[in-house]
């Protein structure tokens, strides 16, 4: 097939009740993306109650497969008959296929759905074919994002995949987990925001990313890039002035595989890790000193504009003691970083 405008042109209106839709850019996913649908029509509600089926509906775009991926979004659809589970196919120009044109296109379209329905107040929950949505994950973004414009959900690694990943591996995703989350809570100490207390998280990608239909027509929608489009979507999210809630509540469950679909994620990024064998490797980011001056609100650049010179778990430490002179609540970070492994 070749690529069109809105691949989703075709289907039904949203249903009256629908205030949400799942997007989920999928390719080659045959073999995972059952569990993904499995999730979402098994959320239930914060009582324990089943979510509502008319209260949400589900867009997979399977772009440039060679698998059934589509094959099996549409078995899980018979599957879970009373849930409005959609699939497009489409094959787009190797110019154009990667994963920033595969969540625009979905996301753009999902929009495009509710426009056209006369929907209101609407967001869209993005996440991915390979990670398997919490029970509550759809409820408690609903509830996040009273208060917010867009919400991040806190995304942990399979337990069984974790456990196959060298330990070297291992060890430097705890620390680099541990390096985010003391930056997290210093941002809420020095740059406190109502909509994002703590405790939070620093997370912000695709996996679990929900944002108001207002909010992300306002930026444009996903910016057309070939990687790292959830962290381009945030950052032109948070230039606008958006509200982003970084809920340790709105949780899900991502794969550890090495094989990873997109360029620069989270797989690229653990395989350039396991390349080497079971050695550890001493992660080196930017001076403690510079980052706390640039959370002050110095002007003291990006981190991009200074050269990794200090090992993370040392910077880390030096986080925490900054922490430790303005909070009582380290435990609190303790906690959460340890959740990682799900």
């Amino acid at each position: 097939m070749s690529a069109s405008i809105d691949p989703f042109a075709g289907l039904p209106a949203p249903r009256e009740a629908c205030r949400a839709t799942v997007v989920i850019p999928a390719r080659d996913e045959a073999s995972r993306i059952g569990r993904t649908l499995d999730a979402l029509a098994g959320q239930r509600d914060l009582d324990g109650s089943r979510v509502d089926p008319d209260c949400f509906d589900v867009l997979v775009y399977a772009n440039n497969c060679v698998d059934d991926t589509a094959a099996a979004v549409r078995d899980a659809a018979r599957r879970h008959a009373k849930h409005a589970l959609y699939v497009a196919e489409e094959c787009l120009p190797a110019n154009v296929a990667h994963i920033g044109t595969a969540r625009r296109t979905a996301m753009n379209a999902a929009s495009a759905r509710f426009a056209a329905a006369g929907t209101v107040n609407a967001l869209l929950a993005a996440t991915d074919a390979d990670s398997v949505p919490a029970p509550t994950w759809l409820a408690w973004t609903l509830r996040e994002m009273k208060d917010a414009d867009a919400v991040t959900g806190r995304i942990t690694v399979d337990p069984s995949e974790w456990a196959d990943l060298p330990e070297s591996t291992r060890t430097m995703l705890l620390e680099e987990d541990a390096y985010h989350f003391a930056i997290a809570r210093l941002t809420t100490l020095l740059d406190p925001k109502p909509h994002d207390p703590w405790p939070r998280h620093w997370q912000r990608s695709g996996p679990s990313f929900a944002v108001r239909v207002a909010a992300y027509d306002a930026v444009g929608g996903v910016p057309p890039v070939r990687t790292l489009e959830d962290i381009a979507l945030y950052e032109a999210l948070e230039q606008h002035g958006a509200r982003i809630r970084h809920s340790l509540r709105v949780r899900v469950m991502t794969s550890a595989r090495l094989q990873s679909r997109a360029v620069g994620g989270f797989g690229a990024r653990i395989r350039a890790w396991h390349e080497p064998g079971d050695a550890y490797r001493v992660l080196l980011v930017e001076d403690p000193a510079i980052s706390l001056a640039r959370l002050r609100g110095e002007d003291v650049g990006s981190p991009a504009d200074h050269v990794p010179c200090v090992p993370i778990a040392e910077a880390t430490g030096v986080l925490r003691q900054a922490i430790a002179r303005g909070v009582s609540d380290e435990p609190a970070t303790r906690s959460s970083v340890a959740s990682i492994a799900g």
